[in-house]
């Protein structure tokens, strides 16, 4: 269960770090974003992308 909830995280944290590039947010701000709360920014990402397409 924990190896799980480890690469839920990282999985989360590598995909809104993408989605933040994309968007052309500097590495600083993507980097504090993911680490505070990967899961979270996805969350955000994604829903902001659905909003604006």
């Amino acid at each position: 269960m924990r190896k799980l909830m480890f690469w839920t995280t990282v999985l989360s944290g590598a995909a809104a770090a993408y989605l933040l590039f994309k968007k052309g947010v500097p590495a600083g701000t993507i980097a504090s974003e993911v680490i505070a709360h990967p899961i979270g920014t996805l969350i955000h990402e994604l829903e902001s992308t659905s909003h604006s397409s």
